[in-house]
């Protein structure tokens, strides 16, 4: 029997502990089966997202048609008040990915005229 080899287990260890981490992360299909569209009621993207548990790492996956919303990443302030001031596109076309990479609430938001109500607070 070969004896055991402790530096080629700590290499192995190193090599093979960062990819169960990246293994670990979620895609979040934002809306599940509804989408990014128009919601069915008011709340249903903030019912959606507190059912979640996100984390770094994680992807939130936008389902949308080409053309008929995007994705806006805005302030609090201008998701409290629904408008898109300073908003940064994120996905102009769908479906589309976001990956999360940092921690606390993010608002996302489709900027098109018709998509007051499709926005939603990830926390």
């Amino acid at each position: 029997m070969a004896p055991f080899n402790f530096h080629i287990f700590m290499f192995m260890a190193l090599l093979v502990a960062p990819m169960a981490f990246k293994c670990l992360a979620t895609q979040h299909i934002v809306g599940d089966n509804d989408g990014w569209s128009n919601p069915r009621y008011p709340q249903f993207y903030a019912e959606w997202a507190s059912l979640q548990t996100f984390n770094i790492g994680d992807t939130l996956y936008f389902n949308f048609v080409n053309e008929t919303h995007d994705v806006a990443y805005v302030s609090q302030e201008a998701f409290d008040h629904c408008h898109t001031d300073g908003a940064k596109i994120l996905i102009k076309s769908g479906p589309g990915t976001i990956k999360l990479t940092s921690s606390g609430a993010q608002h996302y938001i489709s900027t098109h005229k018709e998509d007051v109500s499709v926005m939603t607070e990830m926390k």
